[in-house]
């Protein structure tokens, strides 16, 4: 695989922040596998973490209603999902700038099937 440019690792990065996904995907036309494979990944972190946020909002809507222990459980649930979708984008991030291709965690197989070239 040839070395990616500094243009395609910095369009990579931009994968990784959230809804900038898109920016990538529709304005780079000719992607190599190393754009192609961080557009993927990101497309597929939003996606989840889109799925994350309506679980979170269903448990704040219905466990969330329990006086403490709902309270705390809601806090806590979001602290840990939301801190991990930060962490692996960061991680996606930094290694996207750093020009190396890595595995998903977790979501590698979801982001094989999501067709962008």
């Amino acid at each position: 695989m040839n070395e990616p440019t500094v243009t395609e690792r910095w369009w990579g990065a931009s994968c990784y922040v959230s809804a900038l996904v898109v920016l990538p995907i529709l304005m780079v036309e000719n992607k190599g596998e190393f754009l192609a494979r961080h557009c993927r990944q990101g497309f597929t972190l939003l996606a989840a973490e889109v799925v994350l946020l309506l679980v979170l909002g269903i448990v704040d809507h219905s466990l969330g209603r329990i006086p403490l222990l709902g309270m705390l459980l809601s806090v806590v649930l979001h602290l840990v999902g939301l801190l991990t979708c930060l962490g692996i984008s960061a991680l996606g991030f930094a290694k996207a700038l750093t020009g190396e291709s890595w595995h998903l965690p977790f979501l590698d197989e979801f982001a094989a099937r999501v067709p962008i070239h």
